[in-house]
């Protein structure tokens, strides 16, 4: 159905578009992202890391930690996209420009992910293999 013929019986019943409607709608998908993102800081990875605490080592574990704070962030930079690009109906220009922050805090976001995994997976091996090995790196990871 046409929206300019069903818009005047809307507006007379108080069910129009007002204008403070699409920065509450930013606001409310804003603030469900950040609630989003607490309840996976909090309940979700503390349920995580509990689940990997009954495997022989703390690999996983510490994989687990060091992914907690990137994935909290990306969820954070979805909402904030998804704030800015959903109900403020952007132009051409500034939906580009949207979408080149939000792909540069992806990107970030990925680094943040690969760095920590590499670092923590490092680290474990140091803690845990590298004090039964002769040398400072064991020979057998060498082909």
């Amino acid at each position: 159905m046409d929206f300019a013929l069903t818009a005047p019986i809307l507006a007379r019943f108080g069910l129009g578009d007002p204008p403070w409607l699409d920065p509450a709608t930013a606001g409310a998908i804003g603030l469900i992202a950040i609630v989003v993102a607490f309840l996976v800081f909090k309940l979700v990875f503390p349920l995580i890391v509990r689940f990997t605490q009954w495997t022989p080592t703390d690999l996983d574990s510490r994989l687990v930690g060091s992914v907690r704070w990137p994935v909290t962030f990306g969820i954070l930079v979805l909402g904030a996209y998804l704030a800015v690009t959903i109900p403020l109906g952007l132009s051409g220009s500034e939906q580009d420009r949207a979408d080149t922050i939000a792909r540069a805090a992806g990107i970030v976001v990925g680094i943040l992910v690969v760095v920590g995994l590499l670092s923590s997976a490092i680290d474990w091996y140091l803690a845990t293999l590298a004090t039964r090995a002769n040398h400072v790196v064991d020979l057998r990871l060498f082909p």
